[in-house]
């Protein structure tokens, strides 16, 4: 995280939130987030420097991009009952909302202060910032309600949880460039988002995949690309995995075949299967990045932050 970003985070939190133990939450939260090396503010000021960009908020502006995806994250974990070792998990449940509901509030306040300071820049809008959030939360909603039930219904779910995320990142460094106005760039922008988005998920599905705690999608009953490749296998000589899908065994009797069935997922394909589809996102991430007129400088710059995590 660039110095300049993490002075604006703080001083954000210092200016909106006086209350001293809630002040002294939010300072730990964004400290943890800082120590896991988030890219959510450089996605921010990359796609700002991909285009050309010379705003003098764009260092807020990646701020303000941390903040917001720090706070939906804190929305996910509290959902989703994991990651207990965070500093928002560690407190009562309402204090945690604070942190949530705060960190979303000051941040939309602080873009309207932003338009005002610097009123002949170009900088995103608040009401475009809360659409790209509230299309997250839908996206949210269909996967702790677990909705998704087809290889389809998970790309679907993912653009809109994940996809919509990056969006929301690129747009904050865009919307702070002339090329804002630029339609074609804009949408592939927008697409290349949902690649990356894809791609990031299909990561985490084989970590959760992978783990065998209680956030081990198996456990959980959750439909990811890997787990729907395991669920169509017919005739398949590790039939737990269905029969605890299916109702026909309880989470104890599933647990105890714990050691079989983390063989059985390493033996079966579906790794093999999920990197096969993320190889191929990237390969269309990188044929439409290669339409996007930029510096090549720039181009590469940007790409080594979105894209290169993800070669195998």
């Amino acid at each position: 995280m660039k110095a300049e970003v993490w002075s604006d985070i703080q001083n954000l939190i210092e200016t909106y939130f006086t209350v001293p133990s809630l002040k002294e939450l939010l300072l730990k939260s964004v400290a943890d987030k800082k120590e896991e090396h988030s890219i959510w503010g450089e996605l921010t000021w990359s796609v700002h420097d991909l285009l050309g960009g010379s705003n003098p908020a764009i260092h807020r502006a990646a701020a303000l991009t941390e903040l917001m995806l720090l706070a939906l994250d804190i929305m996910d974990d509290l959902q989703d009952q994991d990651n207990t070792e965070k500093p928002w998990m560690t407190v009562p449940q309402e204090q945690a909302l604070n942190v949530y509901t705060g960190l979303v509030t000051a941040s939309v306040s602080e873009l309207g202060a932003l338009r005002r300071q610097y009123p002949a820049s170009p900088l995103p809008d608040p009401a475009k910032v809360c659409e790209f959030i509230t299309e997250a939360i839908n996206g949210q909603h269909l996967d702790v309600t677990n909705a998704v039930q087809t290889e389809e219904d998970y790309v679907g779910m993912v653009q809109r949880k994940s996809g919509t995320l990056v969006q929301l990142a690129l747009y904050m460094g865009y919307a702070c460039t002339d090329a804002n106005a630029d339609e074609d760039t804009v949408g592939k922008l927008n697409r290349l988002a949902v690649y990356m988005g894809l791609m990031a998920q299909l990561d985490n599905d084989l970590s959760d995949l992978l783990r065998f705690d209680y956030k081990n999608d198996l456990v959980q009953k959750k439909k990811t690309i890997p787990v729907l490749f395991l669920l169509d296998e017919e005739d398949t000589e590790f039939p737990v995995i269905q029969q605890y899908y299916n109702g026909e065994i309880d989470q104890p009797q599933f647990l105890k075949h714990k050691p079989q069935c983390v063989q059985y997922v390493v033996d079966s394909g579906c790794i093999e299967y999920t990197r096969t589809i993320q190889n191929l996102y990237l390969h269309h991430a990188d044929e439409l990045f290669a339409e996007i007129p930029a510096a090549s400088a720039n181009k590469e710059a940007f790409r080594e932050i979105a894209l290169a995590r993800f070669e195998l």
